[in-house]
């Protein structure tokens, strides 16, 4: 055998040993709250369902009527709420969003990336909404509304994970949050109503209004909450210590918030949803569908981006010239692995806390639209962590220029 032939024989093991190593890295720079966040999902949806259906006094425990309540969401509900929003805004860096400006592939990337999310995005959920849901308005409204809500949060921790730029993830993430005060309003409206010729029981103006209105308290309040907070640590105690005691503190409330939101609209739903979860479990397949095709087609997107640029082979190292020979890509090394891993996860995330926010606002705790926006965290954060491995996985066989 040729040394050429054992060279090449030994790059599959080489490549194996490495996602092996990849996966055990991505599994270990998880906190074990991220690690068990899908199981305490469920848990703490089968314990607020048996409530539901052994208490029915429970039912209305939690109704805006009757109750002090804030845009129609009762006084309870809405700080858990507004408390879930506030962590992932302090972890965004405020201070520092002129800087990144001035890196030219920071801008080009923002411009793809808006298309990508404030276009293509809603777009496909509302395809793969209408393609599952074709007979349940409620919950095909519900699954549109996390489509149209770009992701603010998580996507800074999948990232992370899978090696993303961090840059460019925060200049992203700003961007996103600043736009929903303007964008989701008539997103939410065009993607639910006029588009899918659904019937208003109010005027376009006057639902256009509850809309901005409920982006405005559910979004506004913990956006200015979240950035005062930032803002002030860092010049009272220093950066150092606000990531090191602040911001550790203030970290877990978003999933303490986020579980005590889904426990309060389960006890008042739950009766309702175990009678209906036949059609409730039809939710799943656009999320399921719109997570792995967001992710793989920006993956794509990325590489056929980065192909037709140049067809100039740069210098490679042997085991990657091998490789070359048979994946995908190997006509240039002008992608850059970390800005299309910030790509993929900022394309296929979804604020689904906003979306959750938004949809008790309009229709009520105990609404089909409610139930389908809280499927979204259930299946989004196992999925996308599935996916920050994946990314480790495929990264071997590729050739990337990281250089930006």
């Amino acid at each position: 055998m040729s040394e050429d032939q054992k060279s090449e024989n030994s790059v599959p093991s080489k490549v194996n040993m490495v996602n092996r190593t990849d996966i055990l890295i991505t599994i270990k720079s998880l906190s074990w709250l991220d690690l068990m966040l899908p199981f305490t999902i469920i848990l703490s949806i089968i314990i607020a369902v048996i409530i539901s259906v052994y208490v029915p006094s429970s039912r209305h425990t939690f109704d805006a009527e009757g109750h002090p309540n804030l845009m129609g969401v009762s006084i309870p509900l809405t700080v858990g709420m507004i408390v879930m929003m506030i962590p992932p805004i302090c972890k965004v860096s405020w201070e520092s969003i002129h800087k990144y400006f001035y890196k030219s592939y920071v801008r080009k990337q923002l411009a793809l990336s808006l298309f990508l999310n404030w276009v293509i995005g809603p777009l496909l959920m509302t395809a793969l909404a209408w393609m599952a849901l074709f007979d349940y308005k409620e919950y095909r409204q519900g699954i549109i509304m996390i489509g149209v809500a770009r992701c603010i949060a998580m996507v800074l921790i999948l990232n992370q994970i899978a090696g993303g730029d961090n840059d460019l993830c925060v200049v992203l993430v700003i961007t996103n949050s600043l736009l929903q005060m303007v964008l989701y309003a008539p997103l939410q409206i065009f993607y639910c109503y006029v588009i899918s010729h659904d019937h208003l029981n109010t005027s376009n103006r006057v639902l256009f209004e509850e809309v901005a209105k409920s982006v405005g308290v559910f979004l506004g309040i913990p956006l200015g909450i979240g950035i005062t907070i930032r803002l002030a640590s860092l010049t009272i105690v220093g950066k150092s210590n606000y990531e090191k005691y602040i911001l550790r503190f203030i970290s877990p409330w978003a999933t303490i918030g986020f579980h005590y939101t889904l426990f309060v609209i389960f006890i008042s739903r739950g009766y309702q949803f175990i009678h209906e979860i036949g059609s409730a479990i039809l939710c799943f397949v656009p999320l399921v569908l719109y997570f792995f095709i967001a992710w793989f087609s920006t993956f794509a997107l990325m590489r056929y981006l980065s192909i037709s640029r140049s067809d100039t082979q740069r210098e490679c190292s042997c085991d990657q010239e091998l490789l070359l020979k048979r994946v995908w890509g190997r006509k240039s090394c002008e992608a850059s692995f970390s800005i299309t891993m910030t790509q993929c996860f900022t394309m296929a995330s979804n604020n689904f806390e906003l979306s959750l926010a938004i949809a008790i606002s309009l229709y009520g705790n105990n609404s089909k639209q409610a139930i389908a926006a809280t499927f979204g965290p259930l299946l989004e954060v196992p999925i996308l962590l599935i996916l920050a491995i994946v990314a480790r996985i495929l990264k071997p066989y590729y050739i990337w220029n990281n250089r930006n």
